[in-house]
């Protein structure tokens, strides 16, 4: 009987104290044992008169749990539990400790007017009306994941973002990777002194001081708990920050997604050394009756990102529309990996923003949002722009859950793992009635509820499976097999393609070189965690890879080519006899077939500027593979214009102004926008030596005109270079409407197909190789 009330007092304490340690003082609380009775317990009171009560309450009758309250309230509530269980009568004493909602509240100072993270009905509000936020929080409040991954959120803004708010500080991503304004790419990803972001309109990591994406940005991640300002979702994430598109441009648009996009695949192809772990982009824009059939490339951006483990949130447009009907950008995109936000407001409605039951998954918090600005200073703020970042701040939020399962998956299989958060986003709604027949979903977002399905599907053990399994140097007989992990002892399991197992017991070590494999041949590897008394870890996700030794055919590749031959070479086959090869003109089906040859390997006897099919075949003593597909190769003698190397066209990414039509000697060529370049390059016509021609350029502008100069270059002598001044023939010719000017063809050209350059650019001479 005193076992079983002992074990139901156990109970009852870690249920009601959970994890707050404060404590009432001057009181604690008592189990009695049924030998004696509460009043005459409280006699052990009256022999000592340092010591008084003001008297024992009841709690509980059946389990003989009774309170105790001392007149003074500051007595050593320590000494005398010491003392109480020194009698015989006493169970059990503790202190009677605080008892409080199991939610995180902040002490930021506005955080009471951020009714989207918990709304107390103020204001008109609905109780609940809210992402839970608060309980969220007790679960997690951010910070990097169970592997010690850095969890960054990319916010990409047209004119960037205050990064100096003191909000924000510890919670700006930099490149460390990277060395501050030294004018070299020292982490090698294809972007220059990109320390704190990038900007995609100078080439810099200035990332501006934008009022719209400082609002956005708070949401995401202002610092939580530090007793100034307001909380994000995410307390403790690292903000990437792109300034990025310019409204009229979807070039910049791509180019600002392909900045997060390569640091995150640099971040996987290095098993985390460089990069960053990018989980998910925030877009608080787009083009309202957007069309996605004429962005399909914007739209493919987030299957790209998608697949390397990027997660992307977009903000429907704020006009009352069904966007299914009138279009959106980005959000009827229909890539897996958007999330399509609208608007709700404290009452859980949709606030006037867009909707549409295809396009725009979920609601969030928008209207009347408390967001941080510019200068160090806080505004309020309606739109989809404040309820995408929440949402971003929740994906951000949900990878720092406890949940080492989700991540080791996220290593295995980025992609995988971000389709798996978004659903977790999207079933953790809660279900809204003012949404039911606007959204996907029919629900608001829930991050506390996303948190909970991620922890519900997590199969963590006390003893984690490794992680980055990787096979290198891959051999016909061996492969160099490595990983990451929590422990220090692995079971490595080797299953060839024919089902032969083997196991390698390894102690501290986290490689292993397998050195007596089969050729030819796929295996499975899978390694399982010893971690001692807490047993053996599931098996990892498994690494296939296949021994080298198969007969397979090579690539082909042009070492020289001239006029009427093909010098070619490719690699050796491990176990290759020898090789056979043939070739066609391209389009005809009579082959002339060589027979055990060798690389490298000339064709000779050929025709001027003509494609050619190539096609290998190899040998092997136990198999072969037959011919090879097509490879195209072109003998030389078309002409300098198509053969020789010459310096890029260069111009500006926007579409203010262009060459737009080109007339010479009666032949037209229209240009068009061509995506704003400065430059035009055109085959023509023929021009013959000692002859004067007419040349025609036309602008074409957004807007107004502008003073335009303008230079023409003729590759005349055919060297690949244009040479000033020998090849130009209109230099700084200024004006602010069309050029028609004559210009000479000098006697000693070279006859031949040869290049022009036509250029043209504002208040400056452009020259024939500009730099970036």
């Amino acid at each position: 009987m005193r076992l079983k009330t002992i074990l139901f007092c156990l109970l009852f304490t870690s249920l009601s104290f959970g994890q707050n340690q404060n404590y009432v003082p001057g009181e604690l609380l008592i189990q009695l044992n049924s030998s004696v009775l509460p009043s005459e317990f409280s006699r052990v009171f009256e022999s000592d008169q340092t010591i008084g009560i003001t008297g024992i309450e009841e709690l509980s009758g059946i389990a003989r749990i009774y309170r105790i309250r001392f007149t003074d309230s500051s007595i050593d509530l320590d000494r005398i539990q010491q003392i109480l269980y020194g009698y015989p009568q006493v169970n059990i004493v503790q202190k009677n400790h605080y008892v409080s909602e199991r939610e995180t509240i902040p002490n930021d100072a506005l955080f009471g007017e951020q009714w989207g993270f918990k709304n107390t009905g103020l204001d008109g509000g609905y109780v609940d009306a809210d992402i839970d936020a608060t309980d969220a929080w007790d679960i997690t409040t951010g910070g990097v994941t169970t592997h010690n991954d850095t969890i960054v959120a990319c916010i990409i803004e047209g004119a960037g973002a205050d990064i100096s708010h003191v909000d924000f500080a510890g919670n700006l991503w930099r490149n460390y990777g990277e060395i501050p304004d030294d004018g070299i790419d020292n982490d090698g990803n294809g972007y220059i002194d990109d320390f704190e972001g990038w900007n995609v309109q100078t080439d810099t990591d200035v990332v501006g001081s934008g009022s719209h994406g400082t609002r956005v940005s708070g949401l995401v991640g202002a610092k939580g708990d530090n007793s100034i300002g307001i909380a994000g979702v995410n307390w403790n994430v690292k903000m990437m920050f792109v300034k990025g598109q310019v409204a009229s441009d979807e070039a910049s648009v791509i180019t600002a997604y392909s900045y997060p996009l390569k640091m995150r695949q640099l971040y996987n192809d290095t098993y985390g050394e460089a990069g960053a772990f990018v989980v998910v982009t925030n877009a608080s824009w787009g083009i309202d009756n957007g069309d996605p059939e004429d962005s399909p490339l914007w739209c493919a951006m987030y299957d790209t990102l998608g697949t390397y483990g990027i997660l992307n949130v977009g903000a429907t447009t704020n006009n009352n529309v069904n966007v299914d009907e009138v279009g959106d950008l980005p959000t009827t995109c229909t890539s897996d990996y958007l999330i399509g936000v609208t608007m709700t407001n404290n009452k859980d409605l949709r606030a006037g923003s867009g909707y549409g039951m295809i396009s725009v998954d979920l609601g969030a918090p928008g209207s009347n949002m408390k967001v941080t600005a510019p200068g160090n200073s806080y505004t309020s703020s309606s739109g989809t722009s404040f309820a995408a970042p929440i949402v971003t701040g929740a994906i951000a939020l949900a990878y720092s859950s406890p949940c080492a399962d989700f991540i080791n998956y996220s290593k295995f299989d980025p992609a995988g793992a971000a389709l798996l958060m978004k659903e977790y986003i999207l079933d953790g709604v809660d279900a809204a009635p003012g949404l039911v027949d606007d959204v996907l979903t029919g629900g608001r977002l829930n991050v506390f509820n996303t948190i909970n399905l991620l922890l519900d599907g997590c199969d963590d053990g006390a003893c984690l499976p490794p992680f980055y399994m990787r096979a290198n140097d891959i051999s016909d007989t061996s492969a160099f097999i490595s990983w990451d992990g929590f422990s220090s002892d692995y079971i490595v399991t080797v299953v060839d393609e024919n089902g032969f197992e083997s196991t390698a017991m390894l102690f501290g070590e986290f490689e292993l070189n397998l050195d007596t494999l089969n050729p030819c041949t796929s295996y499975t590897i899978t390694i399982e965690a010893d971690c001692g008394v807490d047993g053996l870890s599931d098996p990892s996700f498994p690494i296939v890879f296949r021994t080298d030794g198969c007969c397979t055919n090579p690539p082909v590749s042009i070492v020289e080519k001239t006029e009427e031959s093909l010098l070619m070479e490719w690699p050796e086959i491990l176990y290759a006899t020898n090789y056979n090869l043939r070739y066609s003109p391209i389009g005809e089906e009579d082959w002339i077939e060589f027979s055990d040859v060798s690389s490298p390997f000339e064709i000779d006897g050929l025709e001027l500027c003509q494609d050619y099919d190539v096609q290998i075949y190899t040998v092997c003593d136990d198999s072969t593979r037959g011919y090879s597909d097509s490879y195209v190769f072109k003998t030389l003698g078309c002409g300098a214009c198509t053969e020789l190397d010459y310096c890029p066209v260069i111009g500006a990414n926007d579409n203010l102004e262009w060459i737009d039509t080109i007339e010479i000697n009666g032949a037209i060529k229209g240009t068009g926008a061509n995506d704003g370049w400065y430059q035009s390059e055109q085959v023509i016509t023929a021009l013959a030596p000692g002859e004067s021609y007419n040349i025609r350029i036309v602008p074409g502008y957004a807007g107004g005109a502008f003073t335009e100069h303008y230079s023409v270059y003729i590759d005349f002598d055919q060297n690949g270079v244009f040479n000033i001044p020998f090849d130009r023939v209109i230099g700084d010719f200024a004006t602010d409407g069309t050029v028609n000017e004559t210009f000479n063809i000098p006697p000693g050209a070279t006859l031949g197909i040869t290049r022009i350059r036509i250029a043209m650019r504002y208040n400056f001479d452009p020259v024939p190789c500009p730099v970036d």
